[in-house]
């Protein structure tokens, strides 16, 4: 499943006890897990927001990667998570009524890579 993960402010930054760099050692971190796979800021009107898409099993799953973010762990800043049922992808997808329900439920879940050498060989344990 997918979430678009919300998260703003309800602090004063001046008051905040968390570094940046905390923050974004544990997103390096849920990005090398997979579980959150784009990130960054965001503004509408005069808000500020982290936004990041979260890959997780359930809402549940979500919501304990969105609450592990240190900002929000520390109670700086709170979130909003929306599911987002995914039905296109970079021009894959159904593109019509008839096909999405034909579809059912379209697992757009990111493929396993392999990782290789620089040799271009595959790594092996």
């Amino acid at each position: 499943m997918w979430f678009i993960c919300l998260r703003r402010s309800i602090v004063p930054r001046e008051q905040w006890t968390v570094t940046v760099d905390q923050h974004l050692g544990w997103m390096k971190t849920q990005h090398e897990s997979g579980a959150i796979l784009f990130s960054g800021p965001g503004r509408l009107n005069d808000t500020s927001y982290g936004i990041y898409l979260i890959h997780a099993p359930s809402k549940a799953d979500a919501e304990k990667v969105a609450s592990g973010d240190p900002f929000t762990a520390a109670g700086h800043c709170a979130f909003d998570l929306i599911e987002w049922e995914v039905h296109q992808i970079m021009g894959a997808g159904a593109f019509t009524g008839a096909g999405i329900r034909a579809a059912g439920e379209i697992n757009m879940s990111p493929k396993p890579v392999a990782s290789t050498k620089q040799s271009g060989q595959p790594l092996t344990n």
